[in-house]
Order: structure tokens, then sequence, then C-alpha cells
């Protein structure tokens, strides 16, 4: 099994370049993120960085370690991205249940001025006196009146 967090204090160290620049960088001791680095190549059987007196280099294994880690910080920031736009957008369908009565005399005319607003939404009206089963999926929004 991958483990996330020693990804992580790799990446940050491959590159930051050094035990104590990345040890700043993720509020960790240097042996702490020292005896992390040493767990991950054991687990690998391998060795990811030569430990020079100006600092760390990765070795063959590290660099490709490396690129993998670099791939999955930019997707995770792109997919972050794509979340945090999309809950600013209105957009898709929506189902939406309610009575003849209140659904074509008051909801229906006032469906215009949303689209104007949310162009991408898609209001599909259901109007039924049963009540629709939300868990079910039937319908997205219930709007009933008490009695």
């Amino acid at each position: 099994a991958m483990d996330w967090d020693k990804l992580r204090i790799f990446h940050a160290v491959a590159d930051a370049g050094s035990l104590t620049h990345a040890g700043d960088v993720l509020h960790l001791s240097q042996s702490a993120v020292s005896r992390q680095i040493r767990a991950l190549e054991e687990s690998l059987n391998t060795t990811l960085f030569h430990r020079h007196a100006r600092g760390l280099i990765l070795t063959e294994q590290g660099e490709l370690l490396f690129d993998a880690t670099q791939s999955m910080y930019k997707r995770v920031e792109a997919a972050t991205a794509r979340i945090r736009d999309s809950e600013e957008e209105v957009f898709g369908k929506l189902r939406v249940t309610t009575t003849h009565g209140f659904g074509a005399l008051w909801l229906a005319p006032r469906l215009a001025k949303l689209y104007e607003t949310y162009p991408d939404l898609n209001i599909e009206l259901m109007l039924e006196e049963r009540v629709l089963d939300l868990p079910m999926r039937e319908a997205d929004v219930a709007i009933r009146m008490k009695e």
C-alpha cells in the first residue's frame, strides 16, 4: 500500500534539496524527515538521494519517484481548483417536484428569469399531487405546502 504521508515528505525534500528546508516547510524536525525518507527507501528497497555536503541530490530512482509526485501534485491542484470553481457555478439538471397549482401558477412563470441568470441550469418540473420519493432519487427537490 502507498504511504501518502511518506510521499508527501519525499516530495518536500526533493523540492527543497535539503532535510532541514523540507522540515521547515512541513513543520517537522530534521530527524523526523530523515526517518521517514529512510523508511520510504527501505520499503522501496532503493536509495532515493545521494547525500552531499551541499545537500541532497536525487538518484535515478529518486528522479523517477519525484516525477510521479510532481504530476500527482499538479493533478491534485487542478482538481482542487475545479472543485472550487464548480462550487460557484450553477449548472446541470435539477428535478423539482411540486403540486400542479404551485408549479403552474407560481414556479413556472419565474423560471425564465432564473435561466437568464444561470443559462446552464436545466430544471425539470414534475407536477404531481403525490409526494415523490427524494431518497429514491425520483426528484432532487420537493416543494410542498403545509395544510
